[in-house]
């Protein structure tokens, strides 16, 4: 019990000395320190300028420093096709139920590939898929591939 007492102590006392010696060596370096700052190269404006003089004069600046390279620049095209209002016309709503997993791929990759929006859901051990039909031609060519893989729908 003596042991951990007195070991206790010196661990308090050495605790104590490091940190009076830290705070003496901060002391004294921190009045021996000196910063000295650059000078710099940035003129002062006169203030009898006049304000179109000091709007031309980083102009001038720009044009004497020219650089011997250029930033690349990102080239970004946006296309939104936005429907008009006075459109209103409901696509038409193609409605297959119950489908197998093969079935289910088959016309997925055939919906991603015409890019024609669907939403699918799974009910019960079913997954049923609703397909918005845009015009007659593509229309047309959704049901010719839905009876090439033998897929049931309903048309509303």
């Amino acid at each position: 019990m003596n042991i951990k007492i007195l070991l206790g102590f010196f661990l308090i006392v050495i605790f104590a000395l490091s940190i009076y010696l830290i705070g003496l060596f901060y002391t004294h370096y921190k009045t021996n320190i000196k910063i000295e700052y650059p000078t710099s190269n940035i003129s002062i404006p006169d203030k009898n300028k006049s304000l179109s003089d000091q709007d031309d004069s980083w102009l001038k600046d720009s044009l004497k420093n020219s650089k011997s390279y250029a930033y690349p620049a990102t080239e970004i095209k946006i296309s939104m096709d936005f429907k008009s209002p006075d459109d209103k016309s409901i696509p038409t709503k193609l409605i297959v139920d119950n489908l197998d997993e093969y079935k289910f791929f088959c016309l997925n990759e055939v919906l991603k590939e015409e890019k024609i929006e669907f939403a699918y859901y799974q009910a019960k051990n079913s997954t049923n898929i609703v397909i918005f039909l845009p015009s007659d031609k593509r229309r047309d060519k959704i049901m010719e591939d839905l009876k090439y893989y033998e897929i049931q729908y309903k048309l509303q």
